[in-house]
């Protein structure tokens, strides 16, 4: 199964989780609270997205860091939120389709310092927060194979060294292997003393294992899938369930396994 690679790609799977994003927020209770982020209502969530959008349009299209956008909509009634975001997520989607990939731009984690950092970038970020908006309706997301393995190698790839440089050191004392079932992906960790795990495509013997869907990975990683029975984890500083999702496998060290995922490993 083939990641999505092309710039126009995300540019698109933007644009279509965006929508479904909108459409969902026209018929959600807008006062619930969301589990993987306590602090916020999904009113909240809403908002925060919509401004994401925004400030990521406004760095596309200056090519330069800019300061947080802090919009909201002209009512809290869902139509009206939805209505909001709707033009937020399509001001973005127009930058993004009129920029060049290859131009220099500015990104908050210093690699690929081109425009195409940003729709992977947004489509990702997208997909997660419709995640959450979809746990507070008590709804499953389907997240597409493919693009969660991408998701992970985002995180691997991307947030890992940004929460190291943050003072988030991943709890990390043995290699670590995680392999995706369902597209056939494997990335093997490896602890650093001095930095951040380094990361090889390759499996390693006698490395601890994490095996099981694409998805459920994904949403381990970001802190969106709980053990069975339990609540969803939610912000970096809360410690990750000492077991994993129905869906997931740890084989070995499962102590190790475990503080590594209770790790502050994305914002």
């Amino acid at each position: 199964m083939s990641l999505p690679t092309r710039t126009s790609d995300f540019v698109e799977e933007h644009a279509a989780v965006a929508e479904r994003f909108a459409i969902a927020v026209a018929s959600c209770d807008l006062s619930v609270p969301v589990p993987a982020c306590p602090r916020w209502s999904t009113y909240d969530l809403v908002v925060h997205l919509g401004n994401v959008h925004a400030w990521a349009a406004t760095i596309v299209e200056t090519g330069s860091r800019a300061a947080e956008q802090n919009d909201a909509p002209s009512s809290r009634r869902p139509r009206v939120v939805a209505e909001w975001y709707a033009g937020k997520a399509e001001d973005l989607h127009e930058v993004l389709r009129a920029a060049d990939p290859a131009r220099p731009c500015w990104n908050f984690a210093g690699v690929d310092l081109t425009t195409r950092f940003w729709p992977r970038r947004q489509t990702h970020e997208t997909w997660m927060h419709l995640v959450d908006l979809d746990q507070a309706a008590r709804r499953t997301t389907e997240l597409p194979p493919a693009l969660s393995t991408d998701g992970i190698a985002e995180v691997l790839e991307v947030f890992l060294p940004r929460m190291h440089a943050r003072g988030y050191a991943a709890d990390l004392t043995a290699p670590l292997t995680i392999r995706t079932l369902d597209t056939d992906h494997v990335w093997t960790l490896q602890p650093r003393a001095d930095g951040p795990p380094l990361i090889a495509v390759r499996t390693e013997p006698g490395a601890d294992l994490v095996e099981g869907a694409a998805a459920d990975i994904w949403q381990l990683l970001w802190k969106r899938a709980a053990a069975p029975g339990s609540p969803v984890v939610g912000t970096q500083r809360r410690a990750a369930p000492p077991l994993p999702p129905a869906a997931v496998t740890y084989v070995g060290n499962t102590d190790r396994i475990a503080a590594f995922f209770a790790s502050a490993l994305t914002p």
